[in-house]
């Protein structure tokens, strides 16, 4: 009877991530595709150079909305499940509170200090003949910098109720959207730099609105028959942010891993050379995409779990996610790597030089992935100081081997460090969650996952290349072969993957779901 009990609940813990990462994955396809349509049109319109100055500005962006965030959205999605999980209603509104103010306010004033600073960072980042270019990108995104944190910050509290509708429509699907449309547009018409950054960034004010919108809806569904919190309101923040600082600084770390190579780039080389790099790095954080999807989907579930005290099965809902993600981003990692030549010829002549970026990124990512949401399961088990160190030691891993291999080996010495430090930032936490609950990704849904994509995407691949070359008819011919194979292998697995649990979706629309008791 356990056994037959225990089976049943790993059933419906498998059905629930099926849920929530299906859509977050075709959200993350949709993101993907959206955002690989934009760099070719920033670089087929603006060129490498031009095009460069862009991108850098957009990765200094990024780096500043995680900054500015401070962890709030994990530490909302953490505690908003947890609320829900304990039936404590009232402290939602606490959360909320607690939570959005500090980003705000840091927000505004992270802006103000973008625009006093922004010639001196355009001196540093624009080179000879880009400086006023990115000055102005630079004083057009500092406005948006407080909407882009909050936007983060909304979207982690509607993860947090069980739904990853939101964080889909708004910001995976939503914006990528609106930022294709608004930034082509604006390079058919020729604007200034400071309107085509502005162009990007008004994705951010609609996905922020989506999201509050959305926020005030489910906040709306949970308000009937909760019990009011004893908790005081100086509890509640001591709670948050002893949770949440340390995920503040972990955040920051990780993208600054993800984003910091390119301004380092520009910094240490030259615009053109950060267009040419970022393309190279775009098509493989591409397949990463995938990877925040499962994240996503998968936090409140590992969450709410640990509240209750399931540990077997949150190892299980973790082998079960970590074997889904290999089958989804392997088979794109193998295709870069194996075709990366034919996939850079279509961005132009001038990218075909990141070949070796390319084959040094995936072979990590492959790496990485294997591990699965291995630091989002060590935050969500309480141990954000942690991550915290861990995070730490990749940034600093990263920056000094930025330093010291770009000025030796230019664009491959950027992509080495990425890869070292993105691998550290995974091993990790996976030796201390296996220490502190045992956990372990490997298994035969591991191995089922890892020999389905190396038999249709390796084996098929590399057979190919060798034999007929590596032009874009023989890319395609591959794609479709390689699908085939993999279609047929993955049907013949899915006992080993749980792939029923996704049959209850076929014919039925999603559906809001609370992370399983």
């Amino acid at each position: 009877m356990i056994a037959e009990e225990s089976r049943k609940e790993n059933s419906a813990d498998a059905a629930h991530l099926a849920r929530g990462s299906s859509l977050s994955l075709f959200g993350g396809v949709a993101g993907a595709v959206l955002a690989t349509a934009m760099i070719l049109v920033v670089t087929w319109g603006l060129g490498a150079d031009e095009g460069g100055a862009f991108f850098e500005v957009i990765a200094l962006f990024n780096i500043a909305i995680v900054a500015v965030a401070i962890g709030s959205d994990t530490g909302l999605v953490r505690f908003t499940a947890r609320s829900l999980a304990l039936d404590d209603g009232a402290k939602q509104n606490r959360l909320l509170l607690v939570g959005l103010v500090p980003v705000l306010t840091i927000g505004v004033m992270v802006t103000v200090a973008g625009l006093l600073l922004a010639p001196a960072l355009g001196r540093s980042l624009g080179g000879e003949s880009h400086v006023a270019e990115v000055t102005s990108m630079i004083r057009a995104l500092a406005v948006f910098i407080p909407i882009g944190a909050l936007n983060l910050a909304v979207l982690g509290t509607t993860r947090g109720y069980g739904t990853m509708l939101p964080t889909v429509a708004a910001e995976r699907a939503g914006r990528p959207a609106v930022q294709l449309a608004l930034v082509g547009a604006a390079v058919v018409l020729g604007v200034s730099a400071t309107w085509l950054a502005t162009a990007w960034a008004v994705g951010f004010v609609l996905s922020l609105l989506t999201a509050v919108l959305w926020l005030g809806r489910l906040r709306r569904r949970h308000e009937t028959g909760r019990p009011a919190t004893n908790q005081p309101l100086r509890e509640t923040i001591r709670e948050f942010w002893s949770f949440t600082l340390p995920r503040a600084l972990a955040s920051i770390f990780r993208v600054g891993v993800l984003w910091l190579d390119v301004v380092l780039v520009g910094a240490l080389m030259s615009t053109r050379d950060v267009a040419i790099y970022t393309v190279a790095t775009r098509i493989v954080q591409a397949g990463y995409l995938a990877s925040d999807a499962i994240g996503q989907a998968v936090e409140p579930m590992f969450s709410s779990l640990l509240a209750r005290g399931h540990a077997d099965r949150t190892h299980n809902v973790y082998q079960v996610a970590t074997a889904w993600l290999i089958s989804l981003t392997w088979p794109l990692f193998l295709a870069a790597l194996i075709f990366a030549p034919t996939i850079l010829g279509l961005f132009g002549s001038d990218f075909a030089t990141s070949t070796s970026v390319v084959t040094i990124l995936s072979l990590s990512a492959l790496i990485g992935c294997g591990f699965g949401s291995i630091d989002i399961l060590l935050v969500m088990a309480g141990k954000s100081v942690w991550s915290l160190w861990n995070s730490a030691v990749s940034l600093a891993t990263n920056l000094g081997l930025n330093l010291i291999l770009i000025p030796t080996m230019g664009l491959n010495g950027a992509a080495l460090a990425w890869a070292i430090s993105r691998i550290i930032s995974n091993f990790l936490p996976f030796i201390e969650m296996h220490r502190l609950l045992g956990i372990n990704p490997l298994g035969r849904r591991w191995a089922a996952a890892a020999g389905a994509s190396v038999l249709a995407f390796a084996v098929v691949g590399i057979t190919m290349r060798l034999t007929l070359g590596d032009g874009l008819g023989v890319f395609l011919s591959y794609t479709m072969i390689a699908l085939a194979v993999y279609g047929g292998t993955i049907w013949k697995l899915r006992d080993h993957l749980e792939l029923a649990a996704f049959t209850g979706l076929v014919g039925t629309r999603f559906k809001r779901t609370r992370s399983p008791a």
